[in-house]
C-alpha cells in the first residue's frame, strides 16, 4: 500500500508538471542585479509557496533565448525536479514537484551578469520560493539567485509544524541536523544569521546563534561565537 501511494504521488507530480513551456517568459530585469539582499528576502518571503527540497533532476527546455526585457542577457528555461522535504508555506501535498526557472546563459549573453546567479545541480538542498503557473510552479524570480542554500542537513517531515514560515526558515538554516555539512554550515553562518534577523528579528537571530555556541561540535560552536562577536555593533 505504501509503495502504491508513493507511485501515485510521483504520477500526480508528473501531471502537475505538465505546462506549456512556450508560454513562459523570463521575469529578469536589470534592476534585479542591484536588489539589496534584505529586499530580496522580503520579496521571497511573500511567495505563495515556499518549500525545502533537494534537486533530483535538471532539464533544459529548448534553446537559450534573449531576455524579454534585457536583450543583452541570455536566459535558459530550465525545469527543476525536487524531492520536497518540508512545506514551509502553501498547499503542496506531493513528495516530488517540478518548477521552472530561467537561468543565465553565458553563451547567449553579450555581457556578464556581474552578480551571483543560480545554477541548479542534482543533490542541492535549498529553500525555493515559488508561485503557481499553468498548472505547475515557477520561481518568483529568474536568472539571479532566488533560493536559499541549506547546509544544515536534512529535516524530518513536520519540522515546520506550528511555526510561522519566517521562523521555520530561520530554524532550518540555523539548527544543524545529524547530517549537517559542517564546513559549509560554518561558511553560511553569517548569511544565515542575517536571514533570521531580516525575516524574524534580531532577538530571534541572537537566540538561535547563542544555542549554537553550545553545540557539541566545537568548530560549529566556535564559528557561532565569531559571528556573534562580529554582529555586536549596531547595524
Amino acid at each position: 500500500m505504501q509503495v502504491t501511494s508513493v507511485l501515485a504521488g510521483i504520477a500526480l507530480g508528473a501531471l502537475v508538471g505538465c505546462t506549456n513551456a512556450a508560454d513562459l517568459r523570463d521575469q529578469f530585469r536589470k534592476s534585479d542585479c542591484h536588489l539589496p539582499f534584505d529586499r530580496r528576502l522580503r520579496l521571497e518571503g511573500g511567495a505563495p509557496v515556499i518549500v525545502l527540497g533537494h534537486v533530483l533532476q535538471v532539464d533544459e527546455i529548448g534553446q537559450p533565448q534573449q531576455s524579454s526585457r534585457e536583450p543583452r542577457i541570455g536566459t535558459q528555461l530550465t525545469r527543476i525536479t525536487i524531492g520536497v522535504e518540508e512545506v514551509i508555506k502553501g498547499n503542496v501535498k506531493l513528495n516530488q514537484i517540478e518548477f521552472y526557472y530561467f537561468t543565465f546563459s553565458p553563451a547567449a549573453s553579450e555581457v556578464d551578469l556581474g552578480v551571483p546567479r543560480y545554477l541548479p545541480d542534482v543533490g542541492q538542498r535549498r529553500i525555493y520560493f515559488l508561485k503557481p503557473s499553468y498548472g505547475s510552479y515557477r520561481s518568483v524570480g529568474d536568472v539571479t539567485d532566488y533560493t536559499l542554500r541549506v547546509s544544515s542537513g536534512s529535516h524530518t517531515k513536520g519540522f515546520c509544524r506550528g511555526k510561522s514560515p519566517n521562523r521555520c526558515i530561520a530554524e532550518i538554516l540555523l539548527l544543524p541536523q545529524a547530517d549537517v555539512d559542517t564546513k559549509l554550515f560554518i561558511v553560511d553562518l553569517i548569511r544565515s544569521e542575517y536571514v533570521a534577523e531580516v525575516l524574524c528579528s534580531r532577538l530571534t537571530a541572537e537566540d538561535l546563534m547563542q544555542k549554537l555556541t553550545h553545540h557539541p561540535d566545537q568548530s560549529i560552536a566556535d564559528g557561532a561565537r565569531e559571528v556573534i562577536a562580529g554582529t555586536r555593533s549596531p547595524r
